[in-house]
């Protein structure tokens, strides 16, 4: 099947289903992602679960990093010969390309492995495609749909980039502009020496594609500096995007909005912008480099730069700095009560209340009415996780999730004298870190069910790794580190923390002396990027908290509860652990963010009733949008996240925007342009189909 007419039988498939009821919709998923052909996205898909989530660590194993004959010359070459490399495999992509030459095309590429990871400029997608084959089948379709005028153009002077002596590549930048809609974008590509018959040929081993402006309206920061719309008193708003959600992810992307002269409204259940870190615990500090967590077109104070970690009063006046800069439209306090879309209108209604009702009178309802919706309440945030366990009544003490603590004094009832914290990931040691340092002395335990994988803080800060933002330029390192295919972004971060752990394999002996079952980066089953983007957190980055149980200032207990007891909690192992008080830091249960779309939209009421839609099925409500919403975290067969920053299969003109806050930066402009081009008309269909399968 050709790619032109894969592509439309795709969306031929994928017709709009909103205005379908849900077995309807899932048999409708399922003829789609029969023409992916791939059968366990299918069950996934009549199950529910689409796109289906895969365990990221079998494609590792099954993706290794390529190698290279040893003394390859590379580095010893002269720029000019570098450019000249590099412009012969840009004009043979090219003239494949021109040529609609798919054989012609793959010889491009590695033939031992080769990725093309696209990202909004030719699929309006998210898509990493793998092998020579696959990747030239679908760049053929998507170039001839996107009717690119030119081609690949060159930019700048290519770079040897070493890794070990087995791997090092020739990084190339690239320009592009597409016809269809008319758009500029950016590319790199990694290539490969292949050596034979005493000659180098040089092979694309990653082509990286990302679109950077609209024709229609390019990022244009002078926007930014207009008056916010006056608000207050309005019964019924009208805008063009409605975002729930005025934390970073929200406000970085209502910016991007703006830079594209698109409307935008923030609905922000907090009482000021910022309230959603200023509430977290006291002594919450970011473990990563303040560089890494910059927001588009404004930075943080130089005071506030590495070696500084931000605090929680530090990342809450820059979101409140953000938004009154950019006279960012947000309305605090707002309590959505109900939300409708009318497929056919193709127009959302959100009621909501401000504040809380006080008096016998009920609130006064306001209602906005968007062309997109935007839910930007973040990922494993909304939910409070810990286990229930039997005879919860028993226990005499006090009990609270980490969302709850502030501080010793503050969350502690009077004359507590033992604490158990049950976890053992960033937030847990952050806990008892800060329990060991109360002025009033505690028996902290704890409670560890599982090995952690703990990370030294200056592994993070390495420049080979993360600390690239503070050695690079910003947009430098998002190009190096948001544009590569996620399997081969794991293994260079696994193999350069790994190489770091090796050099010191004695640096947790102190800690698993306590009994701590401790993993550090030499494990094969621990990968810094898996565990972000498969289980969004689960490990610690270690800013000294391992020391308090090194010294023995809070001990350590492994294993499982199994239920409360009058003074504590007993363990599957027939042991107990006695204490005041418990704290779960055990995270939080929807890092699927379908877990809580209905109740985020309204659709759990006073006394639990649940808003239904009407008789005539014209129109959806909460509970029939997130049967629709795909879901969302963890990683796709090709290794993208799922449901993040791109279109739903079966729910049109719904976003979620959220993530780790280097992607609420990269992503936002990418998300961004595909609303402005859906609300111009230009908006391509999502090309979804995979060819050469």
């Amino acid at each position: 099947m050709s790619g032109e007419r894969a592509e439309k039988s795709w969306q031929e498939s994928c017709t709009y289903t909103a205005d379908l009821p849900p077995l309807v919709v899932s048999f409708r998923l399922s003829c789609a992602v029969k023409i992916v052909g791939t059968m366990a996205a299918h069950e996934s898909a009549a199950a529910g679960e689409y796109p289906e989530r895969v365990d990221f660590r079998k494609t590792l194993a099954g993706n290794p990093l390529p190698s290279i004959t040893p003394g390859t010359p590379m580095s010893s070459a002269s720029g000019d010969e570098l450019t000249q490399q590099a412009l012969s495999v840009v004009d043979a992509l090219n003239a494949a390309l021109v040529a609609d030459d798919a054989e012609a095309l793959e010889r491009c590429f590695s033939p031992e492995q080769a990725y093309w990871r696209d990202q909004v400029a030719l699929t309006w997608h998210m898509r990493t495609f793998r092998s020579p084959g696959v990747v030239a089948a679908n760049l053929l379709a998507t170039w001839k749909a996107r009717a690119v005028p030119e081609g690949f153009r060159l930019e700048g002077t290519p770079l040897v980039v070493p890794v070990s002596p087995t791997l090092q590549w020739l990084d190339c930048s690239l320009s592009f502009r597409t016809a269809s809609p008319a758009a500029s974008a950016s590319g790199r590509l990694l290539l490969l020496p292949h050596t034979g018959s005493g000659t180098v040929q040089w092979k694309v081993w990653i082509l990286s594609t990302w679109l950077v402006s609209l024709d229609l309206q390019h990022e244009d920061e002078s926007l930014l500096q207009s008056p916010g719309r006056q608000l207050g008193g309005l019964p019924r708003i009208e805008t063009e995007v409605l975002i729930i959600g005025g934390g970073n992810a929200g406000a970085c992307l209502a910016a991007r909005l703006k830079a594209l002269a698109v409307d935008s409204i923030m609905l922000e259940r907090n009482e000021r912008p910022g309230d959603n870190w200023a509430r977290r615990y006291d002594s919450l500090r970011f473990h990563i480099p303040t560089s890494m967590c910059e927001m588009p077109y404004i930075e943080y104070p130089k005071e506030l730069q590495t070696p500084n970690r931000l605090s929680r009063d530090d990342l809450a006046a820059q979101l409140r700095r953000f938004s009154s800069a950019f006279g960012l439209n947000i309305i605090t306090s707002a309590h959505i009560r109900s939300t409708v879309y009318n497929p056919s209108a193709e127009r959302w209604e959100v009621t909501f209340t401000i504040g809380l009702n006080s008096g016998n009178s009920p609130p006064k309802a306001i209602v906005v009415v968007a062309r997109h919706l935007v839910q930007a309440t973040g990922v494993a945030s909304q939910k409070p996780y810990s286990p229930s366990l039997p005879d919860a009544n028993l226990y005499r003490g006090r009990s609270l999730h980490s969302a709850s603590y502030s501080n010793p004094s503050a969350s502690l009832p009077a004359g507590a004298k033992s604490v158990i914290v049950v976890g053992a990931a960033n937030t847990a040691f952050d806990v008892v870190s800060d329990l060991a340092s109360s002025s009033s002395p505690l028996a902290i335990t704890m409670v560890v069910r599982s090995p952690t994988y703990i990370i030294p803080e200056s592994y993070v800060f390495d420049p080979r790794g993360f600390g690239a933002y503070d050695a690079l330029p910003l947009p430098v390192a998002d190009r190096a580190l948001c544009t590569l295919p996620t399997v081969v972004d794991a293994h260079l971060a696994g193999s350069l923390f790994a190489a770091l752990a090796a050099q010191e394999p004695e640096r947790y002996a102190a800690l698993a002396a306590t009994g701590f079952p401790v993993h550090d980066s030499t494990h094969p089953g621990q990968n810094i990027v898996c565990t972000l983007l498969e289980r969004g957190g689960g490990h610690y980055v270690d800013i000294g908290g391992t020391r308090v149980l090194e010294e023995r200032r809070a001990a350590v207990k492994v294993g499982e509860p199994e239920r409360w007891t009058a003074r504590g909690l007993r363990f599957h192992d027939g042991s107990e652990v006695e204490a005041d008080v418990v704290i779960w830091c055990t995270g939080f249960g929807d890092k699927n963010v379908r877990a809580v779309v209905e109740g985020i939209l309204g659709g759990e009421g006073e006394g639990g009733q649940t808003t239904t839609t009407p008789p005539d099925g014209l129109l959806l409500g909460p509970r029939e949008i997130a049967e629709r919403v795909d879901a969302t975290w963890g990683l796709d067969e090709e290794g993208e996240i799922r449901g993040m920053w791109k279109r739903h299969l079966g729910m049109k003109n719904y976003w979620v925007m959220g993530g780790h806050t280097m992607q609420h930066r990269w992503y936002s402009r990418l998300l961004a342009m595909q609303i402005k081009a859906g609300l111009a008309g230009i908006l391509p269909p999502a090309y979804r189909y995979t060819a050469g399968v």
